[in-house]
């Protein structure tokens, strides 16, 4: 089955078009499309026109490394000068909030809670360790910094959507991290460590199952540990290996939890999308839908199925915006959303919290249990 492209906004000279958002709610219809040069602009899905809605070529001063919905209005995005928080209902001109680290460190990844109060961003490694930061972003108060958990770039960061207690973290040591907010000591929330390879991107894809997909396009599901560390034994992990099995496949844009995964070939200038199904963890190869031309010989970076519609947007290193009609209308998976997000503000610690603290060392010890691997070393330091 082939696609078919009905609209093309315009290629920016020596620019890529990285990410994209949608905001179903705004001017009846739009998307937000990110860019390499630090442009954010705000696109119609009503009505296609190459003049965006909204548009700031500067929104930041360097490449947006990321963004991420807050709410049906606002959206954080991160970069070399920080997080920013925009509100489309004021625009693009002016980010309502902005973050950054003492270190001024490169911000990689960015995510918001379920209950949009919260966005978390994790840096470019800057010394020993790569810094996960959480803010209250309306109180602009920072509420939670991990600083220990990572030795290398954090590239993914994802909030349960349910369980909201939980937040993971993935990063090029081959680790994917996931922390109980609700515990003040960084070692105490650290509630599970996955080894594994380089983190492309994490995702919670139902409420008890992780996918990670690495940076070498192989792919694994995982289970979110139980609480009970007495008895912490879990499913073993599934470790499905190398993608790139798949027909035309050089390289993996992503594995939705919304039930898509999308991959491509520059040589045959090639995207195609395929169904996943979240519950069974399959992949439907009799239903690959194809993008003929797609983006050339570059990178696709980004694609939006638009629910419930046969519309698709698709951007890449080519610096196009694509948008396309499906042949049939994909059946994804709708997330639940979550509650309010369970995190205390970061407060200064004084004596009687070591003190605290120290208390809670048998607890501890059992949540090290959590991070040894089946010969008994701590998985988190093996070298990657």
């Amino acid at each position: 089955m082939n696609a078919k492209e009905v609209f093309a906004w315009r290629a920016q000279e020596d620019t890529w078009v990285l990410q994209l958002l949608h905001f179903p709610e705004i001017s009846g219809g739009s998307f937000v499309a990110s860019t390499s040069s630090g442009g954010l602009a705000l696109f119609s899905t009503a009505s296609f026109n190459q003049a965006p809605i909204y548009t700031n070529e500067k929104a930041h001063e360097s490449s947006i490394n990321s963004i991420a919905k807050v709410n049906e209005s606002v959206f954080v995005s991160a970069s070399t000068d920080g997080l920013k928080v925009w509100d489309l209902s004021n625009g693009l001109q002016k980010p309502v909030a902005s973050f950054t680290n003492s270190k001024s460190s490169n911000f990689l990844s960015v995510a918001a809670s379920p209950d949009g109060q919260l966005v978390a961003g994790g840096t470019e490694l800057a010394g020993v360790d790569a810094e996960l930061h959480i803010w209250n972003w309306q109180s602009q108060k920072l509420v939670k910094l991990l600083v220990d958990s990572h030795h290398d770039d954090i590239t993914d960061i994802k909030f349960h959507p349910t369980l909201t207690q939980y937040l993971m973290s993935g990063s090029t040591d081959g680790y994917v991290n996931v922390y109980d907010l609700r515990e003040e000591d960084e070692e105490e929330a650290l509630h599970q460590v996955i080894n594994f390879n380089s983190v492309h991107t994490c995702n919670f894809i139902r409420e008890r199952r992780i996918l990670v997909l690495s940076h070498m396009e192989t792919l694994l599901f995982s289970e979110l540990n139980n609480v009970d560390y007495e008895n912490p034994e879990e499913p073993l992990p599934k470790d499905v290996g190398d993608l790139r099995v798949w027909p035309h496949c050089e390289y993996v844009v992503e594995v939705s939890p919304l039930g898509y995964a999308a991959f491509g070939a520059n040589l045959e200038q090639s995207l195609l999308v395929m169904p996943f199904d979240s519950q069974s963890e399959e992949f439907d190869k009799t239903q690959i839908v194809s993008f003929p031309g797609a983006h050339g010989e570059e990178v696709v970076r980004d694609v939006l199925l638009v629910p419930r519609s046969k519309l698709v947007i698709t951007c890449g290193e080519d610096g196009v915006i694509k948008a396309w009609e499906l042949p049939v209308e994909l059946q994804g998976v709708n997330v639940v959303k979550g509650g309010k997000t369970e995190v205390k503000e970061k407060k200064k610690k004084d004596k009687k919290d070591k003190k605290e603290k120290k208390e809670k060392k048998d607890k501890k010890d059992k949540k090290d249990k959590k991070k040894k691997d089946k010969r008994g070393k701590d998985a988190r330091f093996k070298p990657y």
